[in-house]
Protein backbone atom coordinates (compact mmCIF):
# COMPACT_ATOMS: atom_id res chain seq x y z
CA UNK A 1 0.00 0.00 0.00
CA UNK A 2 1.11 3.55 -0.91
CA UNK A 3 2.32 4.70 2.16
CA UNK A 4 4.28 7.95 1.41
CA UNK A 5 3.10 10.96 2.80
CA UNK A 6 5.27 13.76 0.41
CA UNK A 7 5.30 13.61 -3.13
CA UNK A 8 7.59 15.77 -5.02
CA UNK A 9 5.46 17.49 -8.10
CA UNK A 10 7.65 18.49 -11.13
CA UNK A 11 6.05 20.13 -14.36
CA UNK A 12 7.70 20.54 -17.37
CA UNK A 13 11.35 20.80 -16.15
CA UNK A 14 12.14 20.59 -20.26
CA UNK A 15 14.88 22.51 -22.23
CA UNK A 16 13.01 24.77 -23.47
CA UNK A 17 11.90 26.45 -20.15
CA UNK A 18 15.89 25.74 -18.11
CA UNK A 19 17.99 25.67 -21.15
CA UNK A 20 20.43 27.98 -23.01
CA UNK A 21 18.54 28.31 -26.68
CA UNK A 22 15.39 26.99 -25.35
CA UNK A 23 12.19 29.04 -26.39
CA UNK A 24 12.00 30.54 -22.72
CA UNK A 25 15.14 30.47 -21.02
CA UNK A 26 15.95 33.23 -19.04
CA UNK A 27 18.99 35.04 -17.23
CA UNK A 28 17.77 32.96 -14.24
CA UNK A 29 16.81 29.66 -15.65
CA UNK A 30 20.09 28.58 -14.86
CA UNK A 31 20.12 28.57 -10.75
CA UNK A 32 16.41 27.30 -10.84
CA UNK A 33 17.59 24.35 -12.38
CA UNK A 34 19.91 23.91 -9.86
CA UNK A 35 17.63 23.98 -7.30
CA UNK A 36 15.68 21.74 -8.98
CA UNK A 37 18.11 19.11 -8.97
CA UNK A 38 18.44 19.49 -5.86
CA UNK A 39 14.94 18.68 -4.59
CA UNK A 40 15.44 15.64 -7.29
CA UNK A 41 18.70 14.90 -5.05
CA UNK A 42 16.46 14.70 -1.63
CA UNK A 43 13.52 12.69 -3.30
CA UNK A 44 16.07 10.40 -4.61
CA UNK A 45 18.32 10.15 -1.35
CA UNK A 46 14.51 9.89 0.77
CA UNK A 47 12.76 7.61 -1.11
CA UNK A 48 9.78 10.53 -2.08
CA UNK A 49 8.06 9.40 -4.93
CA UNK A 50 7.77 12.25 -8.02
CA UNK A 51 4.77 13.03 -10.03
CA UNK A 52 6.29 14.72 -13.43
CA UNK A 53 4.18 16.12 -16.08
CA UNK A 54 5.75 16.97 -19.41
CA UNK A 55 3.88 19.39 -22.21
CA UNK A 56 3.90 17.85 -25.55
CA UNK A 57 2.77 20.47 -27.91
CA UNK A 58 1.68 18.98 -32.03
CA UNK A 59 4.25 19.86 -35.03
CA UNK A 60 3.58 23.06 -36.58
CA UNK A 61 1.50 24.27 -33.67
CA UNK A 62 3.19 27.53 -31.31
CA UNK A 63 1.98 26.11 -27.77
CA UNK A 64 -0.03 27.55 -25.20
CA UNK A 65 2.24 28.94 -23.06
CA UNK A 66 3.49 31.95 -25.19
CA UNK A 67 4.14 33.84 -28.78
CA UNK A 68 6.96 31.09 -29.50
CA UNK A 69 7.04 27.36 -30.42
CA UNK A 70 7.56 25.71 -27.24
CA UNK A 71 7.95 22.17 -26.47
CA UNK A 72 7.24 20.76 -29.73
CA UNK A 73 7.22 17.10 -30.08
CA UNK A 74 10.13 15.48 -31.54
CA UNK A 75 12.44 18.28 -31.02
CA UNK A 76 14.44 19.10 -28.15
CA UNK A 77 13.28 21.39 -26.43
CA UNK A 78 10.49 19.26 -25.43
CA UNK A 79 12.95 16.65 -23.62
CA UNK A 80 13.01 16.38 -19.79
CA UNK A 81 16.60 18.02 -18.40
CA UNK A 82 19.14 15.45 -17.19
CA UNK A 83 18.73 14.47 -13.62
CA UNK A 84 14.88 15.05 -13.85
CA UNK A 85 14.28 10.90 -13.91
CA UNK A 86 13.86 8.65 -11.32
CA UNK A 87 14.38 4.73 -11.95
CA UNK A 88 12.15 3.02 -12.12
CA UNK A 89 9.86 4.93 -13.77
CA UNK A 90 6.59 5.11 -16.12
CA UNK A 91 5.52 7.20 -18.70
CA UNK A 92 1.66 7.24 -19.19
CA UNK A 93 2.04 8.85 -22.13
CA UNK A 94 -0.23 11.55 -23.55
CA UNK A 95 -3.47 9.68 -24.41
CA UNK A 96 -6.27 10.73 -21.95
CA UNK A 97 -7.84 7.72 -20.29
CA UNK A 98 -8.46 6.39 -17.11
CA UNK A 99 -6.49 3.56 -16.99
CA UNK A 100 -3.77 3.29 -14.02
CA UNK A 101 -1.49 0.20 -12.86
CA UNK A 102 -2.56 -1.05 -9.32
CA UNK A 103 -0.30 1.04 -6.67
CA UNK A 104 1.54 2.96 -8.97
CA UNK A 105 3.90 4.34 -6.46
CA UNK A 106 4.63 1.04 -5.00
CA UNK A 107 5.84 0.05 -8.71
CA UNK A 108 7.55 2.99 -9.28
CA UNK A 109 9.46 5.77 -8.21
CA UNK A 110 8.30 8.28 -10.94
CA UNK A 111 5.36 8.92 -12.85
CA UNK A 112 5.21 10.68 -15.56
CA UNK A 113 2.34 12.29 -17.64
CA UNK A 114 2.58 13.95 -21.06
CA UNK A 115 -0.24 16.76 -21.95
CA UNK A 116 -1.20 18.89 -24.31
CA UNK A 117 -2.77 21.56 -21.56
CA UNK A 118 -1.01 23.19 -19.02
CA UNK A 119 -3.63 22.47 -16.61
CA UNK A 120 -2.16 18.77 -14.94
CA UNK A 121 -6.05 17.73 -14.18
CA UNK A 122 -7.14 18.05 -17.53
CA UNK A 123 -5.83 15.03 -17.85
CA UNK A 124 -8.12 12.03 -16.91
CA UNK A 125 -5.50 9.79 -16.11
CA UNK A 126 -4.30 12.31 -13.68
CA UNK A 127 -7.72 13.24 -12.29
CA UNK A 128 -7.91 9.40 -11.25
CA UNK A 129 -4.75 9.46 -9.71
CA UNK A 130 -5.37 12.54 -7.17
CA UNK A 131 -8.69 10.85 -6.82
CA UNK A 132 -7.04 7.72 -5.26
CA UNK A 133 -4.78 9.85 -3.59
CA UNK A 134 -7.51 11.76 -1.54
CA UNK A 135 -7.60 8.92 0.72
CA UNK A 136 -4.61 9.01 2.24
CA UNK A 137 -4.67 11.18 4.93
CA UNK A 138 -1.47 14.07 5.08
CA UNK A 139 -0.24 13.77 1.57
CA UNK A 140 1.78 16.66 0.98
CA UNK A 141 3.14 17.81 -2.69
CA UNK A 142 6.11 20.08 -3.04
CA UNK A 143 6.23 21.84 -6.17
CA UNK A 144 8.40 23.02 -8.50
CA UNK A 145 9.52 23.22 -12.85
CA UNK A 146 7.86 25.87 -15.05
CA UNK A 147 4.85 27.75 -16.03
CA UNK A 148 3.78 29.61 -12.54
CA UNK A 149 1.61 32.28 -14.53
CA UNK A 150 -0.55 29.26 -15.68
CA UNK A 151 -1.00 26.14 -15.34
CA UNK A 152 1.09 25.38 -12.41
CA UNK A 153 -0.87 27.58 -10.43
CA UNK A 154 -4.10 25.96 -11.87
CA UNK A 155 -2.47 22.53 -10.37
CA UNK A 156 -1.74 23.65 -7.17
CA UNK A 157 -5.41 25.42 -6.52
CA UNK A 158 -6.66 22.57 -7.67
CA UNK A 159 -4.75 20.28 -5.05
CA UNK A 160 -5.79 22.58 -2.60
CA UNK A 161 -9.55 22.15 -3.48
CA UNK A 162 -8.57 18.40 -2.96
CA UNK A 163 -7.47 18.86 0.59
CA UNK A 164 -3.78 18.52 0.00
CA UNK A 165 -1.14 20.47 1.32
CA UNK A 166 0.73 21.78 -1.24
CA UNK A 167 4.17 24.15 -0.82
CA UNK A 168 5.83 25.98 -3.84
CA UNK A 169 9.76 25.81 -3.71
CA UNK A 170 9.49 29.55 -4.93
CA UNK A 171 12.84 29.37 -6.19
CA UNK A 172 12.70 26.23 -8.37
CA UNK A 173 10.18 27.86 -10.70
CA UNK A 174 10.32 29.87 -13.52
CA UNK A 175 7.30 31.73 -15.97
CA UNK A 176 7.65 31.40 -19.53
CA UNK A 177 5.38 34.56 -20.31
CA UNK A 178 5.59 38.24 -18.47
CA UNK A 179 6.75 38.34 -14.19
CA UNK A 180 3.47 40.67 -13.70
CA UNK A 181 1.20 38.09 -15.10
CA UNK A 182 3.04 35.55 -12.59
CA UNK A 183 2.65 38.10 -9.60
CA UNK A 184 -1.31 38.39 -10.03
CA UNK A 185 -1.56 34.49 -9.30
CA UNK A 186 0.61 34.89 -5.91
CA UNK A 187 -2.40 35.89 -3.97
CA UNK A 188 -4.48 33.22 -5.31
CA UNK A 189 -1.99 30.79 -4.09
CA UNK A 190 -2.26 32.69 -0.64
CA UNK A 191 -6.06 32.30 -0.36
CA UNK A 192 -6.06 28.47 -1.13
CA UNK A 193 -3.86 28.03 1.49
CA UNK A 194 -0.33 27.37 -0.88
CA UNK A 195 2.41 27.31 0.86
CA UNK A 196 6.15 29.04 -0.02
CA UNK A 197 9.49 27.68 1.19
CA UNK A 198 13.21 27.71 -0.33
CA UNK A 199 14.67 24.93 -1.50
CA UNK A 200 17.42 25.04 0.75
CA UNK A 201 15.17 24.89 3.72
CA UNK A 202 12.91 21.86 2.23
CA UNK A 203 15.92 19.71 1.91
CA UNK A 204 17.36 20.50 5.17
CA UNK A 205 13.78 18.97 6.67
CA UNK A 206 14.53 15.28 7.61
CA UNK A 207 11.93 13.38 5.97
CA UNK A 208 10.75 11.43 8.40
CA UNK A 209 9.73 15.58 10.06
CA UNK A 210 9.14 16.51 6.99
CA UNK A 211 5.03 16.91 6.52
CA UNK A 212 4.52 18.80 9.98
CA UNK A 213 7.33 20.81 9.34
CA UNK A 214 6.04 21.78 6.26
CA UNK A 215 2.07 21.97 7.56
CA UNK A 216 3.68 24.56 10.04
CA UNK A 217 5.58 26.42 7.54
CA UNK A 218 4.05 30.24 7.27
CA UNK A 219 3.10 31.48 4.48
CA UNK A 220 5.30 34.48 2.75
CA UNK A 221 5.30 38.19 4.52
CA UNK A 222 5.11 41.11 1.61
CA UNK A 223 9.11 40.92 2.49
CA UNK A 224 9.50 37.75 1.61
CA UNK A 225 7.97 38.46 -1.56
CA UNK A 226 11.51 39.85 -2.58
CA UNK A 227 12.00 35.79 -2.94
CA UNK A 228 8.58 34.96 -5.09
CA UNK A 229 9.72 38.14 -7.40
CA UNK A 230 13.34 36.95 -7.78
CA UNK A 231 11.42 33.66 -10.38
CA UNK A 232 12.47 34.21 -14.14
Amino acid sequence: MFEKRLILLDMETQRDFFMPGGSFYSHRAGEVRNNIYKLFDWAEDHHIPVLSSVLRVRQGELGPLGPKPHCVEATPGEQKLPRTLQHPYIDLGIRNSTDLPDGIFDLYRQVIVEKRNPDLFMHARTERLFTELEGYHGVTFIACGANVDSGMTLTLIGLRARGFSVVLAADAVVSPGRWDAAELQIPRLYAKGVMFMKTSDIVKTPAEAARDYFRNAKTLTPEDRLLVRAIA
